[in-house]
């Protein structure tokens, strides 16, 4: 489901020229020329796919800052109240009628609920007031020897080298500083391997080497050839007409771009734009050339497909675990407005509680029918809800989002 107000993509995009289909006119002579057409037929669907990635970007956007964030913030605002509002029901001990002891306990257990989605947000001072207040000596006790217990094994078990001022505040936080300890240990490790190896290289592996370099050498001759074409054909000081020079200039400019890029795509999409070179041309190019121009076009398409995967990333985190096939924009867009509906819901229902816990009977009834023991229920799907609003706040990576 999307919005009816904004479409998924801007049409105004502009395209690449579809080299494939240019080439689809003529047979392909032998595999290097079958490998060619692979190649650049992925490189134009990871192309597109990039291009709708980038044009959904704004639209997810604007419903975060339209729809998403004004009942996040609602949602936070209701948290608050509850959470005074319970504060209030048990620090007044005279209240008629008297609470029990089970339901102060459930009280103080949908406080806490209420003040851990308060702290996934933001520090609060006057939620983390309350936290101090309603913690018990036992629990701040039982924490204390839980982070204990988790430093010990990190350290003593593990062998691990934990910061002595680490300042870590939770369990979680001391395992996510001893995983980055890990990840640089490990780093250093790859450091130290590779300079080692580089030491130890034979006199094969050096020559191994040196061709690897001069085939690189030759490929980049290839790419290099292209643009000298180019650059000789488009140079616009050599145009006396203005409106054509200007035309040159332009086209110098996508050039001097895809150069640089070493976008090779591009580069025989501009020769074919210009009439340089045509279908038959690259259908009959020598099997060397076509060679280098794979190995280009792989090479392309390694950095296209990790760009891809690297703005596809954070989605894929705020989705979850997900089924093999890709990740579709549409897909994204459709969690997004069942998050938001859900949200609302949760807006709705903390809203109705926050007036039936000041009504005695309503209260009493609404503990009755809680149970924490139950799994995961309106609370969770709360919490759930704002590390959701985590996620959409900060997509630089988001935590994997809580499966409800």
């Amino acid at each position: 489901m999307t919005s009816p107000s904004l479409p998924l993509f801007n049409e105004d995009t502009p395209k690449h020229l579809c080299l494939s289909e240019v080439l689809a006119k003529s047979k392909p002579t032998d595999k290097a020329q079958q490998s060619f057409r692979k190649l650049v037929a992925k490189i134009e669907r990871k192309r597109e796919q990039l291009t709708q990635w980038h044009a959904y970007e704004q639209r997810y956007n604007q419903r975060i800052a339209s729809e998403f964030e004004p009942v996040r913030a609602e949602l936070r605002q209701q948290q608050r109240q509850m959470a005074v509002l319970i504060d209030e029901l048990l620090s007044q001990r005279e209240r008629r009628p008297r609470l029990s002891r089970v339901e102060r306990r459930k009280l103080r257990d949908i406080l806490m609920g209420l003040l851990d989605c308060a702290s996934s947000e933001d520090h609060d001072e006057a939620m983390a007031a309350l936290r101090e207040k309603h913690t018990s000596p036992s629990a701040r006790k039982s924490q204390r020897l839980e982070m204990e217990l988790t430093e010990s094994l990190l350290t003593d078990v593990l062998g691990m080298d934990i910061d002595e001022n680490h300042g870590a505040s939770s369990v979680e936080e001391l395992l996510d500083h001893a995983h980055l300890k890990m990840q640089q240990h490990e780093q250093s490790q790859r450091a130290d391997e590779s300079r080692r190896r580089g030491k130890k290289r034979s006199a094969a592996e050096e020559k191994a080497q040196a061709r690897r370099e001069q085939a690189a050498k030759e490929v980049s001759q290839s790419l290099r050839d292209v643009f000298r074409k180019l650059v000789s054909a488009l140079h616009p000081d050599r145009e006396p007409d203005p409106a054509e020079r200007a035309r040159k200039n332009q086209l110098m400019q996508r050039v001097n771009q895809a150069y640089d890029a070493k976008d090779l795509l591009t580069l025989l999409g501009l020769q074919l734009e210009i009439e340089q070179i045509d279908a038959a041309h690259l259908s009959s190019a020598g099997a060397e050339r076509i060679a280098h121009y794979n190995q280009i076009l792989r090479e392309q398409l390694t950095r296209l497909e990790a760009e891809l995967a690297n703005v596809i990333e954070p989605y894929r985190q705020i989705m979850g675990p997900w089924p093999g096939r890709a990740l579709t924009v549409a897909e994204v867009d459709g969690q997004l407005t069942r998050d938001i509906t859900q949200l609302r819901e949760s807006v709705r229902e903390l809203a109705q509680d926050l007036v039936a816990f000041r009504d005695p009977a309503r209260l009493r009834a609404r503990l009755r029918q809680y149970d924490p023991e139950d799994g995961p229920g309106e609370l969770e799907a709360i919490q759930a809800m704002m590390d959701i609003a985590t996620m959409f706040g900060d997509m630089s990576p988001p935590p994997r989002r809580r499966r409800r």
